[in-house]
């Protein structure tokens, strides 16, 4: 069981993501609002990193460092997916 240290890292990917729906909801292009999402997910990644060895969380299962690669990968997917949609956005503009 946590004791409710080590949230920090998943409770900045929840913001980035309320975040990022909130700005599509506001009327920002989907691609904005994806790539919000995409670099809180890379930004906990980060964090998830960098937090001390001895800090529970909630993930028991995982290794820290397994944690912070898996949500890098799937920061950074994000992150290529929502430049190409902005790329071709940008370019239908035009």
């Amino acid at each position: 069981m946590t004791n409710g240290r080590g949230w920090g890292s998943y409770l900045l990917v929840l913001a980035g993501a309320a975040a990022g729906l909130g700005a599509i909801a506001m009327g920002l292009p989907a691609w904005a609002g994806s790539l919000i999402v995409a670099f809180s997910v890379l930004f906990g990644a980060v964090l998830r990193l960098l937090a001390p060895g001895d800090r529970e969380t909630m993930l028991a299962t995982r290794d820290r460092r397994t944690d912070a690669i898996v949500s890098g990968v799937l920061g950074g997917v994000m992150t290529v997916v929502a430049l190409s949609v902005a790329v071709q956005w940008v370019m239908g503009r035009q």
